[in-house]
């Protein structure tokens, strides 16, 4: 039985049906430069009937799906890559003559889709799936990165190229644990090893270390583990590729000092959308104000702050004096998430237009980078000669869109997570802007290979480069990277056995080939691509007999999402209890009655710090309470802001965000004489937040899940007035300096 068979999550649909995803295992293995993660994801159908559960999932940028392997029916099968259209037929095939069946599908830049047809009522399946990634060292740190969740994305996810059952829909209801280790191998092993999102134990193992989650952790937040060397160097691998063979070379570029002479043309953009709100809002508030002090006299720079609208600072570029950082703190030291939807592109055309220098102006973006549409603002940012420099916050970032962004203008990203130090990473933001640029790239192989990856445009002292070539025969001696305008840099070829290497190097040519190119090396080498799915069919002997019903599996919300928390609370017939706190201030419990209060119990509060007072405080009591007749494992939500009246309907055009429905749609409204559970984050505040008032949409009638489109599953059921618990998980450890808190999962 798998670990976490116990701990399910079940989610509850309009109809008061039920499915699950149980839970996620992953375990990743870090060696060289490269990892290789499996993970694996449990579902059951407790349902009386057939369905089709879909699910879509994050993969960090640059990963390649390497296998998949499905238990369903009492069978183990493996997946096969097939051309995507063919795979499509073949999956609906299946499905209607009755037989089970699995796809595994990329519905956009990191963003994939598994489509489980016919799970039978009462049976369980396990989708297990594997990738492979390079790591890359950027000066003495290397960072892995597990992405768990989707936050709720702005914008339309059609305009997007995603196909309804694609679109990623966020509940408030789900629980799903998560079970993750990782082991560290080789030179990797000896560096310092540390987490800023999880609690983690390491431990010596005989291949090298071992890295678990402590405590009960959710797939609420991304997972990011952080390795610091200074003894790491530059390698390079040589393996066997069918009759030939393929080299890896990671070639690390050597430091190189900033020029400390050269002025910053600076334009900082501050994302103050209601996503933000929370702990994205305190780290980009951290962020702002650690620029101003990174500033110089000689250097120019403006703010911009955006939301559903944008707002400047200053009408153009302004020097860096004492006048202009005070009036720049003073505005940014109360910085909060209260513009609305992210409406990035137009505030970011206005940021291009900006003057106010002759000097090369770069562009400092400061984001969850939360939005649908973002391929298209790439190109535009590409063609407006800035250099965007991008620091992702969150515990769920865009990973994808700020390192795309970033790349193709020619600048950097760095993602922090909400443990890390914010300073450090916009210091070596900083260093970057300031560095003199390095010029050309060119490798020197021992021989000519027969073919070869492309090299970047764009480096910056510290930073690793990946190249892949392939030769018809072993090669021996050094390649050596040669670089305009700095130290070149050279590494011995080594004979290794990784199975894997050729298949990533396949990846990474079809980024350069034509599509029939990349389809013949997708299909080749097995790889799932936007060309190909990979595909698993189980003949059934008990064939359904009808087709099954369509449910849409939900993203867990990331912690601290727009500003909500749900924390374990204990409960007594008469509310909650807070030792040494105060009920009315200040914690506002609503007007509930007192018989309700063990089932929904809302509080309100209205400064980020009695926030961050309240998690800790009410994490701390249900330890206290625990074993006691008054304990409960109820959880409430905590959020920040005002109600609005009664009745009092919001401005679709000011509301922002929609919890119960897509990221960007809707608005919201409380009824009388219900339990309340919306939330007004309103002026001053954190921005409008609201479950949905609009009933959610019937569950799929039967027939082809293509046509159908979405429905099923929707992350607010009963809509604005229902009795059901509401909330999303958030660590009393996500805000810093609260007292008892740290980067620990909830008990």
């Amino acid at each position: 039985m798998p670990k976490n068979e116990e701990n399910r999550a079940i989610l509850t649909d309009t109809r008061g049906r039920e499915v699950a995803l149980k839970g996620v295992i992953v375990r990743a293995r870090l060696h060289g430069l490269m990892a290789e993660v499996e993970v694996e994801q449990s579902y059951c159908n407790p349902r009386d009937t057939n369905i089709e559960a879909v699910y879509s999932f994050p993969l960090p940028l640059g990963a390649v799906l390497l296998g998949l392997e499905v238990e369903i029916a009492g069978r183990k099968l493996r997946g096969a890559v097939v051309e995507k259209k063919q795979a499509e037929r073949d999956y609906e095939d299946a499905i209607t003559d009755g037989n089970s069946a699995v796809m595994l599908e990329e519905a956009g830049p990191g963003l994939y889709t598994a489509s489980l047809g016919n799970l039978m009522a009462g049976e369980s399946a396990v989708i297990r799936y594997r990738y492979g990634l390079l790591l890359s060292w950027q000066g003495p740190r290397l960072r892995f990165l597990l992405p768990t969740t989707i936050a709720p994305r702005y914008g339309d996810a059609g305009a997007a190229g995603l196909r309804p059952h694609q679109v990623p829909v966020a509940s408030l209801e789900v629980d799903y644990p998560l079970d993750l280790s990782v082991t560290v191998e080789g030179e990797l092993a000896a560096a310092t090893i540390a987490s800023p999102s999880h609690g983690i134990t390491v431990a010596r193992s005989e291949k090298g270390m071992t890295v678990c989650l402590s405590g009960k952790p959710m797939l609420d937040r991304d997972f990011v583990l952080t390795l610091e060397s200074e003894t790491i160097q530059s390698s390079c691998v040589l393996t066997q590729d069918h009759e030939g063979h393929v080299a890896l070379a990671s070639l690390r570029i050597p430091p190189l000092a900033a020029d400390e002479r050269k002025p910053l043309a600076l334009k900082v953009v501050i994302d103050c959308s209601g996503s933000m709100g929370g702990t994205s809002i305190v780290q980009a508030r951290k962020a702002a104000l650690e620029i101003l002090n990174l500033l110089r006299p000689e250097d120019a720079f403006g703010v911009t702050l955006f939301g559903t609208t944008y707002q400047h600072l200053f009408p153009t570029l302004v020097p860096a004096t004492a006048r202009y950082i005070t009036e720049a703190w003073n505005r940014l030291d109360k910085l909060d998430a209260a513009m609305g939807g992210t409406e990035m592109e137009k505030a970011l055309d206005a940021v291009f237009a900006l003057g106010g220098s002759d000097a090369q102006q770069t562009v400092l973006l400061i984001t969850d980078g939360e939005i649908h549409e973002h391929e298209r603002l790439v190109q535009r940012a590409a063609k407006s000669g800035h250099r965007v420099f991008t620091v992702g916050v969150g515990t769920s970032v865009a990973e994808t869109f700020l390192k795309s962004l970033s790349r193709a203008t020619q600048g950097a990203c760095e993602l922090v997570a909400p443990q890390e130090g914010m300073a450090e990473r916009v210091l070596v933001q900083f260093h970057r802007m300031r560095q003199p640029k390095l010029g050309e790239l060119h490798i020197e192989w021992p021989q000519d290979p027969e073919w070869q990856t492309a090299l970047p445009k764009t480096v910056f002292a510290g930073d690793t480069v990946h190249v892949f070539a392939g030769f018809a025969k072993p090669v021996e001696g050094s390649v050596t990277l040669k670089v305009a305008g700095g130290a070149d840099v050279a590494a011995a070829m080594a004979l290794a056995s990784e199975a894997e290497l050729p298949r990533l190097a396949a990846a990474r040519r079809m980024d350069s080939a034509t599509d029939a190119e990349s389809l013949r090396l997708a299909l080749d080498y097995q790889l799932l691509s936007r060309w190909t799915n990979f595909l698993v069919i189980a003949e059934r002997a008990d064939k359904a007999e009808d087709l099954p019903e369509l449910h849409q599996v939900p993203q867990m919300l990331a912690a601290g999402w727009g500003g909500t928390a749900m924390l374990d609370v204990c409960y007594s017939s008469s509310g909650p209890h807070l030792p040494g706190y105060s009920r009315t201030r200040p914690v506002q419990y609503l007007g509930l009655p007192a018989n309700r209060h063990r089932e929904n119990c809302i509080g309100i509060v209205e400064s980020s710090l009695d926030f961050d007072l309240a998690t800790a405080r009410i994490s701390r009591c249900r330890t206290a309470m625990r074993g006691t007749p008054e304990f409960r494992k109820s959880p409430t939500r905590i959020a920040l802001g005002k109600l609005p009246p009664t009745g009092r309907r919001r401005d679709p055009a000011t509301a922002g965000h929609s919890l119960g429905l897509h990221h960007g749609h809707g608005a919201g409204y409380v009824r009388e004489n219900t339990d309340v559970a919306a939330h007004d984050f309103g002026a001053g505040t954190l921005g409008p937040r609201f479950l949905s008032s609009r009933p959610a949409a019937p569950t799929g009638e039967r027939g082809s899940r293509r046509t159908r489109g979405g429905g099923g599953l929707h992350s607010c059921p009963h809509g604005i007035g229902d009795r059901r618990l509401v909330g999303s998980r958030l660590q009393a450890g996500d805000s810093e300096g609260v007292e008892g808190c740290g980067a620990r999962p909830a008990a």
